[in-house]
């Protein structure tokens, strides 16, 4: 476990460490700011998972076995066997849709490990041209972090949009061009991620607060995401990508299945959160989780956890397919 974790029942926990006082640790006397405030740092590293994209895994816990790597050989003998649709409760249109994507099973897991390696290389790439561009060693390389509604995802990692800080760059100009996107986004640009919107944490590709009633409402819903040009760009982005052929969506070797979709494989638990399709404006469908799949285009997917359903549907949105 890192800074932050969960415990054995679920909740997130966590170390630190007295606060700075200027350059040093500070004292008790100097660390409390009030009665209910104290200036800490963390004990460890504390992961951070990018918003908006998901990249194909480079390990997950094998049914039975625990954490194993895409490549590792028992992962390709799990979809050769069939042994993925053990246990895997799933509707039959949905279990029929991943049968035809993993055929005999046969590169299904090399697949994803060939994917998931590139997405990581893609990764280290963008940052090391940055960290070129600034002249700087790592040590004094800062990173910038927009966060959305949820700061901490359910295994405690910052949940966040991660980008080089422009005071790492002497000329405004370039300060200014690599502020323009976030890693999240050029991860999408490149081909090396798949779009994965999950409400509430969009900002900032959808505008204003999640919560907002005339930002769940349909009739005022498809407002905000019109003027949403972050969003607008993102789908762009991920439209040119899949005509470009670019990763992900290269002719010759796609990613076979989607990283949402290996991990519920993996756990033996069906998706949860439902889906609106972006690609219907003036639409008031919320779409049972089970259904993404009928929207062909993962840029038109915005998913919307299912504990939130009840205020979607008090708000005016009609559940189909459950």
């Amino acid at each position: 476990m890192g800074a932050i974790g969960l415990s054995s029942k679920g909740f997130k926990i966590g170390n630190g460490i007295f606060g700075n006082h200027g350059s040093k640790m500070g004292s008790i006397k100097q660390i409390v700011h009030d009665g209910d405030t104290v200036n800490t740092r963390l004990t460890d590293n504390i992961g951070v998972r990018f918003l908006g994209i998901d990249s194909a895994e480079v390990s997950i816990p094998l049914p039975g076995a625990g954490f194993v790597y895409l490549k590792n050989p028992d992962w390709e003998a799990f979809f050769t066997s069939g042994k993925w649709r053990t246990g895997l409760k799933v509707n039959p249109d949905l279990l029929q849709n991943l049968q035809e994507r993993i055929g005999d099973g046969n590169d299904v897991a090399p697949n994803h490990a060939r994917h998931a390696d590139h997405a990581q290389k893609s990764l280290e790439a963008i940052m090391q041209e940055d960290m070129d561009k600034s002249g700087k060693a790592a040590s004094d390389f800062v990173l910038f972090m927009a966060f959305g509604h949820e700061f901490l995802d359910g295994t405690g990692r910052l949940l966040c949009y991660l980008n080089s800080d422009g005071k790492n760059f002497d000329d405004p100009a370039v300060a200014k061009a690599v502020a323009k996107h976030s890693y999240n986004e050029r991860q999408l640009a490149s081909g090396a991620a798949m779009p994965y919107f999950i409400w509430p944490n969009i900002q900032p590709f959808l505008l204003g607060s999640p919560f907002a009633p005339e930002n769940i409402r349909p009739e005022t819903f498809w407002k905000t995401v019109q003027r949403s040009s972050k969003l607008k760009s993102a789908r762009k982005s991920v439209q040119d990508a899949r005509k470009a052929g670019k990763g992900v969506f290269d002719p010759q070797d796609p990613l076979r299945l989607e990283p949402f979709e290996l991990r519920f494989i993996s756990r033996r638990k069906p998706p949860t959160r439902f889906i609106i399709d972006l690609a219907q404006p003036g639409s008031n469908r919320l779409l049972a989780p089970q259904l993404y799949y009928a929207i062909p285009n993962p840029e038109d997917r915005l998913f919307i956890p299912g504990e939130y359903r009840m205020l979607f549907e008090h708000l005016g949105w009609v559940v189909e397919g459950v």
